[in-house]
């Protein structure tokens, strides 16, 4: 029983994952097929190289012509058979790079194809003796030059030309509808023009030319057409004009519509598809500048995360500019397209509170904005700002001119206080003079008194010495 068990389990078949039965594409086929070697700038390069070679010496080949039989033609069939083996290995490699996604490409479809008739027309030359083998395949081989188109694609220095090309074969819809207007028109002109002819036998009579140009609608189509080319048309019209005068209005009117009009319709469309594609090509390349300026500062954003931050986790001047003296940032500010001053006036713009310091984010941020462009919505913000700003300076206007009217009031009272004071000190100067008098003349005065007291304390009053005179004293 558990032998049976095990052949069962051995015979259940193994499926494929879900990613393998939908031919997904994983990363590391993404990887090979972009290391492969038929990817490499200079295996293109060099194919360019031979392209151009082949179409040079099918030039020669066609111009040093000198039959069809193999032994004439033997260099050049030598020199074939070698670009048909380069160009065999060429498909070989980008079948090893792509698989069966090769055929996907229009363009491979196309090389391929032309690869298979070069194949033949080999054979062919080979084994018929006195044939140049296909020659409609030796013409095609020229055509393979249409590969450099799509090479140039991608190569900046051909930008404009692949621009040009690409509004080229995007306008060719329109065209083809211009072209079939065209025809329309052209072949209505001619029926109306050999309707005015076909039955004027005096215009057949003095112009002899009458039944080769409109004789039938369609020779009459070709002459519209030449008329509407431009080539050589008054030949046609003076002549036609002379024997019809209405046919003659007729030309001018296919002028006017057709040459003036349609044709250089077809050419509007065109420039304006070439005008298209190069604000499309514009807009892309503006929307990879802003992921690449963006990766730029998300890159600087980590590099000043990674600095010394203060307590409050913002970055002091000393370490932003010791920052800014790295390479990598150095590096970053160039691809930004700044220089280092700039960035440190942008710190001290940020620093509004002159405290020294700004944290990583707002540093960035303002990077950010400042490398952006201004939107309709910055610019409205920037236009009532200014405007609440402007208000608020119209307010402090009049309220300091207020101020200064009452600044004047003040400075009134205060001269007038001031004059007060000015009599009040200079009489108090006065009466302080007075007073330094008085007690001056107090001083001499108790000076006068001392000296009395003193006298009276040491001066008394004595007796006279008496003296007898006549018998009488005295």
């Amino acid at each position: 029983m558990k032998d049976a068990l095990a052949r069962r389990q051995q015979k259940r078949p193994v499926f494929d994952t879900v990613f393998h039965q939908l031919n997904a594409d994983f990363q590391e086929d993404l990887d090979r097929r972009k290391g492969h070697i038929a990817n490499s700038f200079k295996f293109n390069t060099a194919i360019i190289v031979l392209i151009l070679l082949n179409a040079l010496v099918t030039g020669l080949e066609v111009d040093q012509y000198r039959g069809d039989s193999l032994e004439d033609r033997l260099i050049f069939f030598v020199a074939d058979f070698g670009f048909f083996l380069i160009f065999f290995g060429e498909m070989l490699a980008r079948l090893n790079q792509l698989g069966w996604d090769y055929f996907t490409d229009a363009w491979n479809v196309f090389d391929y194809s032309i690869i298979v008739l070069n194949c033949a027309d080999l054979v062919i030359t080979v084994n018929s003796q006195g044939s140049a083998g296909l020659k409609l395949a030796s013409t095609l081989r020229c055509l393979r030059l249409l590969r450099v188109v799509r090479v140039i694609r991608g190569v900046k220095i051909f930008h404009n030309l692949w621009i040009i090309i690409q509004g080229i074969l995007d306008s060719l819809r329109t065209v083809v509808w211009v072209g079939i207007l065209l025809l329309i028109v052209t072949y209505c002109m001619a029926v109306a023009l050999t309707t005015l002819l076909i039955g004027d036998r005096s215009a057949r009579e003095h112009w002899r030319y009458c039944e080769q140009y409109v004789g039938t609608p369609w020779r009459s189509m070709w002459t519209v057409f030449q008329v509407i080319t431009l080539d050589r048309w008054a030949d046609i019209a003076r002549p036609l004009g002379q024997v019809s005068p209405f046919a003659l209005i007729l030309l001018i009117l296919t002028i006017i519509i057709c040459t003036f009009g349609i044709t250089n319709l077809i050419l509007a469309v065109m420039v304006e598809r070439v005008h298209t594609i190069m604000e499309e090509s514009s807009a892309v390349q503006t929307k990879v500048l802003e992921r690449t300026e963006f990766d730029v500062l998300k890159s600087m954003g980590e590099d000043f995360q990674l600095a010394e931050l203060n307590a409050d986790g913002e970055l002091d001047f000393d370490e932003f500019q010791k920052i800014l003296r790295s390479p990598a940032v150095v590096l970053k500010l160039r691809l930004l397209g700044m220089q280092y001053d700039e960035a440190e006036s942008i710190f001290r713009i940020m620093d509004a509170d002159k405290s020294g310091s700004v944290s990583p984010e707002e540093f960035v941020m303002g990077l950010q904005k400042l490398r952006g462009d201004a939107r309709g919505q910055d610019l409205v913000a920037l236009i009532c700002c200014a405007q609440r700003q402007a208000s608020r300076a119209v307010g402090l206007v009049e309220r300091i001119k207020v101020l200064n009217a009452k600044a004047d009031v003040i400075q009134e009272r205060l001269d007038r206080i001031g004059s007060k004071m000015t009599g009040e000190i200079l009489g108090r100067r006065v009466t302080a003079e007075r007073n330094t008098q008085v007690w001056e003349m107090a001083k001499d005065r108790q000076d006068v008194i001392g000296t009395m007291d003193k006298c009276r304390q040491i001066d008394f009053p004595t007796l006279k010495e008496e003296k007898a005179r006549y018998g009488i004293l005295y």
